[in-house]
């Protein structure tokens, strides 16, 4: 195993209080449920606000400053094999895909972590995170560009394939309808709605391959008012109706 779990810990400060400069030979992941943190990390003073998360590699100095109130956070410190990887630490900004990982580990995770398999729980929670904080979509967010688009996918994907409109998105990220197409169209080339709608048919088609409903049932639980107009939607996408898009995915 490549991970290995030290200690588990769920914490609440409503006292002001100051963890001195310190270093360990382990990792440690300071993840903030609560209020605002303040960090001091390798010589830089940092902000840690609810959903964000600090990765800490081993030898590498830090600080806590519990001064303000209503504060609370999980630390994992555990252990992990090198591997080619370059070693990285830092904060890690909440977001749509560590907001859903950090609640499904406060649902499993009750305080500890002493049973095995609440720390196999926690081996892939890290391994997840590990892997995230090495992926395109990670790096991408470290620049405006790449954090637009990133919430911008994040927010189309979190409705699960229903409709979403680009004035709707335009509203929930403060811009105009317009700023944001043209925004998007540079950043990509492609058009918003475009997009959108490429998002979307990703969830039509897993729907279509792997759900085991009648297409009826698809057309709802997608929003579409009928199953006309979700197969007008699915073929104007695929070239082929739903069940045509069945037949074909399955070999039937």
């Amino acid at each position: 195993m490549q991970t290995e779990v030290l200690s588990v810990f769920f914490g609440k400060k409503m006292d002001p209080a100051i963890v001195a400069p310190h270093t360990h030979t382990y990792w440690q992941m300071e993840i903030v449920t609560q209020g605002v943190l303040r960090s001091g990390f390798r010589g830089e003073s940092l902000l840690l606000e609810t959903g964000d998360i600090l990765l800490i590699p081993p030898g590498w100095e830090h600080e806590f400053i519990y001064d303000r109130p209503g504060i609370s956070w999980i630390t994992l410190k555990f252990e992990r094999r090198e591997d080619a990887a370059p070693v990285w630490g830092g904060v890690i900004r909440g977001g749509h895909f560590t907001d859903r990982l950090v609640s499904s580990f406060k649902i499993a995770i009750r305080g500890s972590a002493s049973k095995n398999y609440e720390k196999t729980f926690v081996v892939g929670f890290l391994d997840t995170m590990f892997q995230y904080i090495r992926s395109d979509d990670f790096h991408a967010s470290a620049d405006s560009s790449g954090a637009l688009l990133g919430h911008i996918t994040d927010k189309v994907l979190a409705r699960g394939g229903r409709a979403v409109t680009v004035n709707e998105l335009a509203e929930e990220l403060s811009y105009t309808r317009s700023h944001l197409s043209k925004k998007f169209k540079e950043i990509t080339g492609q058009s918003l709605k475009a997009y959108i709608d490429q998002l979307r048919m990703q969830k039509v088609e897993e729907l279509l391959r792997y759900r085991e409903l009648g297409i009826a049932e698809i057309a709802g639980d997608l929003g579409f008012n009928d199953i006309f107009s979700f197969s007008r939607y699915v073929k104007k996408h695929t070239g082929v109706s739903p069940r045509e898009y069945q037949v074909r995915w399955n070999g039937l």
